[in-house]
């Protein structure tokens, strides 16, 4: 009888670890609320609030709405996110705020960062697998579809790391505030570990989805994500603070996913639920299928977890006096006097972070659609010129030119950039 009562706890207490492994929807439904509010509020002028940095909708002929509507829309949505943080019933909400923000994202290109592509599939999937319906199935499928939403994005931002940009311009100035800490001896060891990062992020997302190496992984994430807050955070660079929110809430996220689940499977990760496959195989094939295709410039950049690979597209446009006089000041106040004196430039990426506290779009429909904003004001095609900064290669680095009349027809000039 005592064996039989003990063996009878032991089976609950089994039962009551595996409930709470698996029920832990609540948790992550606040994080991607708070974190989504944090990501809003430090970029409140990508969504419309003040800016001259031109929209850019995804499909060609959507008309941007009203100053007004758009504020009343982003408030809107910042509402449904703090409801969504703390009510238990909340899919009704999710749903409002997905539907709305994913509108308000066709309306311009640049909204599309990776974090809040990441965030709306996330939200997506918890409502529609709702965890309050009864059904233990749907809950769990909510969570796998989570899982490897997090993984694949873990995995292809390693992968995006794999080029000449990555190795030579952006780590190295990643790891500056950690460079000046130490001896001057251990600058060039620091840097070299650039070669080893894109294994070590990538080998995360595979090792999330296996049973032996998942809680390493969940600790080797941790201290990635530490290591960049470091490097960009406030006792770093203090840069892109956009991004900030989206490190703490991926190393929640990994935690609550991955950390010590008992009926963890990777292959209800990988493969759809045969009950409830729709959802969970449109985000197979988005964001684990799709970036390989990133890898060959084929599928976006952004969609592809390609930020801060080194791995993107930069534009620059190179301006007359004519021009630069004509543009308005919060424009104009972002152009920087070349050393020659004849033309001016204008920074996409400096425009972009200086005015929106974001990265641009990094794309050339989306340089070439700035272009044409900026050619409004200029009375000859020869007044403005567009280099867009092709992917960096092990071999060459090369440029597209455009004038403001072949931004219209795609017709443009390759040059080889200087080393």
């Amino acid at each position: 009888m005592a064996i039989d009562h003990y063996n009878d706890r032991v089976g609950a207490s089994r039962e009551d670890n595996k409930l709470r492994s698996a029920d832990r929807s609540p948790w992550l439904k606040a994080v991607l609320a708070v974190a989504f509010l944090g990501g809003f509020l430090l970029s409140a002028r990508l969504w419309g609030v003040s800016r001259s940095y031109p929209l850019v909708p995804v499909l060609e002929g959507l008309a941007a709405v009203p100053p007004f509507l758009a504020r009343v829309w982003f408030v809107a949505l910042l509402a449904l996110l703090a409801v969504i943080a703390v009510v238990r019933r909340s899919r009704a909400y999710i749903l409002a705020f997905v539907v709305l923000a994913g509108l308000l994202g066709l309306l311009d290109q640049s909204r599309w960062q990776p974090w809040f592509y990441q965030y709306l599939f996330m939200f997506l999937a918890l409502a529609f697998y709702p965890r309050g319906d009864g059904d233990p199935e749907k809950r769990e499928t909510a969570l796998n579809v989570c899982r490897l939403i997090v993984a694949s994005t873990y995995l292809w931002s390693g992968l995006q790391k794999l080029n000449a940009g990555f190795f030579d311009s952006l780590f190295p100035w990643l790891v500056g505030p950690l460079v000046t800490l130490l001896p001057g001896s251990l600058g060039d060891p620091v840097r070299s570990v650039a070669l080893v990062v894109p294994f070590v992020e990538a080998s995360i997302g595979i090792g999330l989805l296996t049973r032996r190496f998942r809680d390493w992984a969940v600790v080797l994430a941790l201290g990635m994500h530490a290591f960049v807050l470091f490097c960009i955070g406030p006792l770093g660079h203090g840069w892109n603070t956009v991004v900030w929110p989206w490190n703490v809430a991926m190393s929640v996220f990994v935690v609550l996913l991955f950390w010590r689940i008992e009926d963890f499977s990777p292959k209800k990760v990988l493969l759809p639920a045969r009950r409830y496959p729709y959802l969970h195989t449109v985000v197979l094939v988005l964001f684990a299928v799709m970036p390989l295709f990133g890898l060959f410039g084929l599928w976006d950049s952004y969609l592809s977890a390609s930020l801060y690979s080194g791995n993107d597209k930069k534009g620059t446009l190179f301006i007359d006096e004519t021009v630069k006089d004509k543009m308005p000041a919060g424009i104009r106040e972002r152009v920087a006097d070349l050393p020659a004196g004849e033309k001016y430039t204008l920074n996409i990426s400096r425009w972009s972070y200086e005015e929106l506290n974001v990265p641009p779009y990094p794309e050339t429909r989306v340089f070439r659609s700035l272009a044409r904003h900026v050619c409004s004001y200029a009375e000859e095609p020869s007044g403005v010129r567009l280099e867009i900064a092709d992917r960096p290669t092990l071999s060459d680095h090369r440029a597209e030119i455009y004038d403001c009349s072949s931004v219209e027809t795609g017709e443009h000039e390759t040059v080889k950039l200087a080393e």
